[in-house]
């Protein structure tokens, strides 16, 4: 067995033993005190005493809590940990048990409900949005914890790496009871301008003495539209980070590739590598008269088709699908007309995992033309 080594020689030794007031406590409880304790060897404390000092305890390696012989002398209290008796060699050590806390809880809060802008995607704890036209105005989630309270100051949104809490407009907290509550997070509010990627992660604590707290979080990209000398404003969901294809407005330069092209580089849109669904959305200064749409896929070893989209207009309101394609085989220019329709927009929207069978989570195009 090592021997034992005190904490200020442990600390010394480029923090080998951390040591940290539990934050749920600290300074909330004059009566209650918790540490946690992290350490590669046997260790002997030195702590300062609490008022009515009725037990102490730490969790041990089964992961249930156990008595710690202390001694007191003068104000100081002296415990020995055994590195054998913990697990990974981590603990806490709990001086009185804080009122109304149930110590067999190890679990964060849960996710009842995760919302965005009113569409329930269930219990999930990450959203990864993929590609959008435009950001999420508001985040709802609800949350509830099995035995223990919601500690409502634990409550931390970040935006982009921005910080904020209850004090911030823009985020609140509607509790439903002591366990269960809905964070509400303006994102439209708390968003100054979008990036290329886009984070806002949600975090909430309960008051159990463990050190997990619940993590939500929502990503989504951005690109800029490009705007053509028409006026007309020329969108995608993603560009691919691979160099070559910054470029990706060469969608509409009149450009189509053939097999005679030595790269798809400089040549073609290539989305992002995702299983998120891909599109293409041309906007119109002013409405007009449409009835289809060509598009010139990349080559690249063979026509990059996609399998499946859907040809969509605007109506003022929401998309219209005119031409659902599905099961295309490989071709260089899949041509799609229909009934001439006045709109202000088109937009070619290709679903999850519907692009080449080679590539299916990308879309990968040379030219578009709105017929």
């Amino acid at each position: 067995m090592k021997p034992m080594r005190t904490i200020s020689l442990m600390l010394a030794l480029i923090a080998v033993v951390a040591l940290a007031t539990c934050s749920a406590w600290a300074g909330r409880a004059p009566k209650t005190a918790a540490y946690r304790l992290q350490t590669t060897g046997n260790v002997q404390l030195s702590l300062p005493p609490i008022p009515d000092l009725t037990q102490v305890l730490y969790r041990d390696a089964s992961g249930k809590w156990s008595s710690l012989p202390v001694d007191i002398s003068g104000d100081t209290l002296h415990l020995q940990i055994d590195v054998a008796k913990i697990k990974n060699g981590r603990t806490m050590i709990v001086l009185n048990v804080p009122e109304g806390v149930n110590m067999d809880d190890q679990e964060p809060p849960r996710v009842v409900r995760f919302e965005i802008d009113g569409k329930d995607h269930g219990t999930v704890q990450t959203i990864a949005l993929g590609g959008i036209e435009m950001a999420p105005r508001n985040i709802t989630i609800e949350v509830e914890d099995d035995l223990n309270r919601l500690q409502t100051r634990s409550l931390l949104v970040t935006v982009n790496g921005r910080r904020y809490t209850l004090r911030d407009a823009g985020v609140s907290f509607e509790r439903l009871s002591p366990e269960h509550g809905i964070i509400a997070v303006d994102v439209a509010k708390l968003l100054d301008s979008m990036s290329s990627d886009n984070t806002v992660t949600v975090r909430i604590d309960d008051y159990a003495l463990d050190e997990d707290a619940l993590n939500c979080s929502l990503s989504f990209r951005y690109t800029p539209p490009y705007k053509l000398e028409d006026g007309s404003l020329l969108a995608v969901d993603t560009v691919t980070s691979s160099s070559g294809w910054a470029q990706w407005w060469v969608l509409v330069d009149g450009v189509k590739m053939d097999t005679s092209f030595g790269t798809t580089a400089g040549n073609t849109w290539l989305s992002e590598q995702s299983a998120q669904p891909h599109w293409i959305r041309l906007e119109f200064p002013e409405a007009r008269k449409v009835s289809g749409v060509a598009l010139w896929w990349a080559y690249y070893q063979c026509y990059r088709t996609s399998v499946a989209y859907e040809v969509q207009t605007w109506d003022g309101e929401e998309w219209v699908t005119q031409v659902k394609v599905k099961d295309q085989s490989e071709m260089q220019c899949s041509k799609h007309t229909f009934d001439p329709v006045t709109t202000t927009a088109v937009r070619v929207w290709q679903p999850s995992m519907s692009g080449h069978p080679g590539r299916a989570d990308y879309m990968w195009v040379s030219e578009i033309e709105v017929l």
